[in-house]
């Protein structure tokens, strides 16, 4: 089975038969009406087609004269006979009366919800078939059904297309990545820019988002000399380090939570980007984002975010093992020497040192 059609059938699965029948006429209403092109909501609609199937069965084999009526097979699965002589006859049930053959012709017509320009129906078959079953037309009507049915595939061969649509539209939906990469960096080191370095490099055809937040005052951060390090000093640090990338931009937000921040932009996305929020490996800084897909799907946003878990990055060292630090930077911004393996090696300290220098 395909995966496709294993998503539909847990999903249907989950409920009770009464709910899940109420359901299924609810989606096959909305189909019908050309309120939804969810393909989930189309592949059960056309699942509840296939259900009725028996039913076209039947009336095509009433229309010519066929009074072979086989014996029912198990419950689970599909019965396949090799053979009429391999089957017990049965006495027939009672003929559908007139207006039970209209009412399930007319409902299987509803349920197929092809594309008539994508079968071989003569103009006369076309015109059968887009019109209200009656019962002068029923049995002419389930012809043009089974013909239908038989054309589109709608078999092994259609569960394999809609799985390439499937796939096409996961496509689609990753062809605009966008990876969002917030704190507060005061100042940034050489830590942070590898981890955006590592996310351009993963996406390279996407674009890499760093977003600085404005510090709250129990975060604010200050050199030696007792200047604050503000949101655009941190901004034109961050622009030095990145030159070098050119899918990455840097911004300042509104927002004095990284995590807000993030979530406050994942809400300007275009629909069917897929997003990646920037995160460490280390002590679990990934799980920060753990809600954020049911989030996103709370507010309605037409986005894909990948498994942060997933999507994380190794944290970067230094030779000896220890990590990069933004207060060795603060306390040493004019000390070239110490503050040098802080940064990237294609950025002057002097650079740094004259951002820190304009702080008031």
């Amino acid at each position: 089975m395909s995966r496709f059609t294993s998503r539909i059938d847990e999903m249907i699965g989950k409920k009770s038969e009464k709910d899940n029948q109420a359901d299924i006429a609810r989606i096959e209403k909305e189909v019908e009406d050309g309120l939804t092109k969810d393909p989930v909501k189309l592949q059960i609609a056309q699942k509840a087609k296939k259900k009725r199937r028996e039913i076209l069965n039947d009336l095509q084999k009433e229309a010519e004269g066929d009074d072979f009526v086989p014996r029912q097979g198990p419950e689970t699965g599909e019965f396949k006979p090799k053979s009429k002589d391999d089957l017990t006859q049965e006495p027939s049930t009672e003929p559908l009366t007139t207006e039970g053959e209209t009412f399930y012709v007319n409902l299987a017509r509803k349920a197929l919800f092809v594309d008539l320009d994508n079968t071989s129906l003569t103009d006369a078959e076309r015109e059968v078939v887009t019109q209200d079953v009656e019962p002068s037309n029923a049995k002419e009507v389930a012809k043009v059904l089974r013909k239908i049915v038989v054309d589109a595939g709608l078999s092994e061969n259609f569960d394999s297309k809609i799985d390439t649509v499937w796939e096409d539209l996961e496509l689609k939906k990753n062809d605009r990545v966008v990876v969002l990469v917030p704190g507060s960096f005061k100042p940034p080191h050489k830590g942070h820019y590898e981890m955006v370095k590592t996310y351009s490099e993963m996406y390279p055809s996407g674009q890499v988002h760093v977003l600085i937040s404005a510090p709250s005052a129990k975060s604010e951060r200050r050199t030696k000399d007792g200047k604050l390090i503000t949101p655009a000093a941190a901004k034109q640090i961050f622009e030095l380090f990145v030159q070098p990338l050119n899918n990455v931009t840097v911004s300042i937000s509104e927002y004095p939570s990284p995590v807000t921040a993030a979530y406050e932009t994942l809400k300007t996305l275009e629909g069917g980007t897929t997003a990646v929020l920037g995160a460490s490996k280390k002590d679990g800084d990934w799980k920060r984002w753990l809600y954020a897909d049911s989030w996103s799907q709370k507010e309605g946003l037409d986005i894909n975010i990948i498994d942060p878990e997933e999507s994380a990055v190794d944290v970067t060292v230094k030779a000896d093992g220890t990590p990069y630090s933004a207060s060795n930077i603060r306390d040493n911004f004019d000390d070239f020497e110490k503050i040098k393996a802080d940064i990237p090696e294609h950025v002057s300290p002097e650079a740094v040192k004259q951002v820190l220098d304009s702080l008031s």
